[in-house]
């Protein structure tokens, strides 16, 4: 069983879903949540390569002399993660995005977006970040989570996984768009296993 972002399953098809996915269950049982402390926002982040590893380091060495502004982020990081949580719990529902949610959404890709500087990169021109502020690590986030929200009508909609205490997000990538599970190795093993045990357990005596 995961136990932080270091090793948790990056099975959401895009980042923003996979931050929101930072919450081990969402079901009857609520959490563990994976992101404590912003280290864990950065791993993530390096993980799903929004941030080169060279990056990650030059931000880690920052959290030396400016972990109290760092930490300070991670209350941001979970408002963030949560309107994810709306927004795309109402687009699985099909209906239209939470006004509140969107505008959280909006406002930190608002901040990314007066950041960003047109870089060249090896020849490849481009629109990128400075990564040179901890806010620039949510920010990514947020203009990734805008993206996708943007290609709504061009995509399959995002889908919850219907496993017990799941509730993880996805984008349904299968030939037949089906699909039910976060992971079918995982939530569809279980939920096939339930269900097999349901329809042969012996049946109560009843009661005279």
């Amino acid at each position: 069983m995961a136990s932080s972002t270091k090793d948790m399953r990056l099975i959401g098809g895009h980042p923003a879903l996979d931050l929101v996915n930072t919450v081990d269950s969402r079901g009857d049982r609520w959490g563990p949540d994976f992101i404590q402390v912003f280290d864990d926002v950065l791993v993530l982040a390096e993980r799903l390569e929004l941030v080169e590893p060279k990056v990650a380091g030059k931000l880690r060495r920052l959290l030396i002399s400016s972990a109290a502004d760092a930490e300070g982020l991670v209350k941001e990081v979970i408002a963030l993660r949560e309107a994810l949580h709306e927004v795309f719990l109402a687009e699985d529902a099909g209906g239209t995005y939470p006004k509140a949610a969107i505008e959280i959404v909006a406002g930190w890709a608002r901040r990314g977006r007066v950041r960003q500087v047109f870089k060249d990169d090896n020849g490849v021109f481009g629109w990128t970040l400075p990564f040179d502020s901890f806010e620039d690590v949510p920010a990514k986030f947020a203009l990734e989570a805008t993206a996708l929200i943007t290609e709504r009508p061009h995509r399959r909609p995002v889908r919850e996984c219907k496993g017990d205490n799941c509730g993880w997000l996805f984008l349904d990538h299968s030939k037949s768009g089906r699909r039910l599970w976060c992971s079918d190795a995982s939530c569809g093993t279980h939920n096939r296993v339930k269900r097999f045990r349901a329809r042969h357990a012996p049946d109560k005596p009843s009661r005279a």
